[in-house]
């Protein structure tokens, strides 16, 4: 019988059964770094967050009540004014960048989550459950009452 010898590279099947493991390791790396990330923006959510209630709280200890604030995108931008405005012994809040945003394009800024949303604040008498206040990120969909909400 009549042996082929072979030149030394590789077959099309064995490069396939390559390329088909490299894509599969790829796949499982990115669904970690995805999570990864979706847990890192809402720790930075958190950390805003808790920024936000620090300074309202300072607030409240000046002013003697905590600012209005109905849940709304107009509350988020009457927050953002007065805590970064100089009365009492503020500001409050000293902004950065990325935590301030005019999202609805009128002209006036608001305090932002990780995501670019802006954080809905409510004053304690408009909520159902005894709080002073809330403040609440509507998460990556920007949908206010859905699982991926950060409150606080």
């Amino acid at each position: 019988m009549a042996r082929h010898e072979r030149d030394g590279g590789f077959t099309i099947v064995e490069i396939l059964v390559v390329i088909a493991i490299i894509s599969v390791l790829a796949g499982l790396l990115m669904t970690g770094v995805l999570i990864a990330k979706r847990n890192a923006m809402k720790k930075q959510t958190k950390i805003i967050l808790a920024g936000i209630s620090i300074a309202l709280e300072s607030y409240k200890t000046d002013m003697g009540d905590y600012p209005p604030g109905s849940g709304d995108t107009q509350s988020a931008e009457t927050l953002f004014a007065e805590l970064t405005t100089a009365k009492g012994f503020g500001p409050y809040y000293t902004s950065r960048d990325k935590s301030v945003r005019d999202t609805n394009g009128n002209g006036v800024m608001e305090l932002v989550d990780a995501w670019g949303n802006p954080i809905l604040y409510t004053r304690g008498e408009l909520l159902v459950e005894e709080k002073e206040y809330e403040l609440v990120s509507t998460g990556a969909d920007g949908v206010q009452g859905t699982e991926d909400d950060v409150v606080m």
